[in-house]
């Protein structure tokens, strides 16, 4: 089996197997005040400080993890925490903004326009190329802006949005502005500094590095968490009152065990993805067009075939144990319609034929430029056995 499918789910690591198991010993609830619950409760600690290294921050007083189910939960709350937040209701009757791309994560896309029906004005920025223009964000912002919401790494097309820079001008124009990105495919695979990121929150998943699917975490500055933050599970008041519920204690011991393992390699981990790339880029055949961002991150690569569908080419290159995806796995659901599958790709700058002939190869740790020289010869085998679309 070659897997190319990283961006969707990744293997899990020995690391977060090993932790789960731990976890497992430390059955406590903890919320529990007796020796097992604070041997459970030890176990979040320690991941909240794994998280807090992985994403350089050394002040850990300033900042808060909210351990949630997934990056989507974590998403949906700082999103519609805008829509209930003080800083969203104005005397003077006019709507709140949210400043956004139109390639963003459906978790975020489709939460806006839930927003969007109740009167939020809601500006997406665009992306062609995988580019965004601060220029377009800065006449976007103003002060009727509570949030900005950008991606780190887009989950399509691997384009690196320059967030630093954007927020950075956001916060210029209206010092107040709540800044956000869904770090889910940015997080252990571009280098990041939350304190350096002009970053008020952002999203990460645990499948997404290497632990079990069912964790996620919001990462946010104290002050947000006291100012802005809403809760929208009430119960036990877990996570400082901001996600009640018991919490997945052996998901949550992986994530950090994870996401240690990923931040000691992750120097060399760059360097191999950027080979892996390159050796795929250097075997494609010429009738492939690869749509590369300006910035990209380099374990996400698209590419267009020369009218031939992407199911079509998905299912060939299954037959030779070579999986890859035809888009993002949240959004391809068979209840979607095909504009919607594309939404991001069409935004990128492809047409809706060209949406429809493209895949997305994603690359992880344990993959090899054998492997990606093996993909190439497949998609090669590929052109010249599938029937063309007229």
């Amino acid at each position: 089996m070659i897997y190319l499918d990283h961006s969707a789910t990744t293997p899990v690591c020995h690391a977060a197997r090993r932790a789960v198991l731990e976890a497992f010993d430390s059955f406590g609830n903890p919320s529990s005040l007796h020796s097992e619950g604070l041997k459970a409760q030890k176990l979040l600690d320690e991941s909240r400080k794994a998280l807090f290294g992985a994403l350089n921050i050394r002040n850990t007083q300033a900042y808060r993890v909210i351990f949630t189910s997934c990056g989507s939960e974590a998403n949906n709350q700082i999103i519609f925490s805008a829509a209930a937040s003080r800083l969203s209701r104005r005397t003077d009757g006019a709507p709140y903004r949210i400043v956004t791309t139109d390639s963003e994560h459906p978790s975020v896309e489709m939460a806006l326009k839930e927003l969007e029906k109740n009167g939020a004005d809601v500006v997406r920025l665009s992306t062609v190329k995988g580019v965004i223009d601060q220029n377009e964000l800065e006449n976007a912002v103003d002060e009727r802006t509570v949030l900005v919401t950008i991606m780190g790494v887009n989950n399509e097309t691997g384009a690196v949005y320059d967030t630093r820079a954007l927020f950075a001008a956001a916060k210029r124009k209206n010092p107040g502005v709540v800044t956000h990105s869904d770090c889910v495919q940015a997080f252990m695979k571009i280098p990041f500094s939350m304190p350096a990121s002009s970053a008020d929150a952002v999203t990460l998943s645990a499948h997404k590095i290497g632990a079990p699917k069912g964790c996620g975490a919001l990462v946010v500055t104290e002050k947000l968490s006291r100012a802005f933050l809403r809760p929208f599970i009430h119960g036990g008041g877990q996570e400082g009152g901001l996600r009640s519920g018991t919490e997945n204690v052996p998901g949550i011991a992986a994530f950090g065990a994870a996401a240690a393992e990923r931040f000691s390699s992750a120097g060399k981990e760059a360097l191999h993805a950027l080979s892996l790339r390159e050796a795929l880029l250097s075997a494609l055949p010429s009738e492939i067009r690869v749509n590369s961002p300006e910035s990209v991150c380099p374990g996400i690569v698209s590419l267009t075939l020369p009218d031939i569908k992407s199911e079509t080419m998905l299912h060939f290159l299954s037959s030779k144990g070579v999986f890859v995806s035809s888009g993002s796995a949240c959004s391809s659901n068979g209840h979607k319609n095909r504009a919607e599958k594309s939404r991001v790709l069409l935004n990128f700058g492809l047409t809706e034929r060209e949406a429809d002939c493209t895949i997305r190869l994603s690359t992880g740790p344990d993959n090899t430029e054998e492997e990606m020289l093996f993909t190439a010869e497949a998609l090669k085998e590929g052109l010249s056995t599938l029937v063309r679309i007229r």
